[in-house]
């Protein structure tokens, strides 16, 4: 997958994962669909193709339900996040992943560049 596959993918996945960031929630796919902004309400298939791309990668369970398939998140937003940062973070030179990364904390308000700096104190240097 290449790095605008792996950015238009998580674009869509990003908002659909939005939609499950309650973890005791589960939606169908036209549920999800319809959950969306309508201005960005994609097609029944691609939703459910996003869907079961996030499934095999372990982020949304899925389980039958009657005629149905039902998703559910399996990790918490931040976890996404972080996921969705590697992956992207992964397939940059090393100059344009800590450009990248100074970029973000230089956006970060005062008590988030505080947080990360305590959980970075704590941490073995490679």
């Amino acid at each position: 997958m290449t790095i605008l596959e792996v950015t238009l993918d998580q674009a869509l996945a990003w908002r659909l994962e939005r939609h499950f960031l309650d973890p005791i929630r589960d939606a169908s796919v036209e549920e999800v669909r319809c959950a969306l902004p309508q201005a960005r309400r994609s097609a029944y298939t691609t939703i459910q193709t996003v869907l079961n791309r996030l499934a095999d990668r372990g982020l949304v369970s899925r389980a039958r339900a009657g005629r149905v398939i039902r998703y559910r998140a399996r990790i918490s937003e931040a976890d996404y996040l972080s996921r969705s940062l590697d992956t992207i973070l992964a397939g940059a030179s090393e100059e344009a992943r800590r450009g990248a990364l100074v970029n973000l904390a230089e956006r970060l308000p005062a008590d988030e560049l505080a947080a990360l700096r305590r959980a970075g104190d704590g941490r073995p240097r490679r």
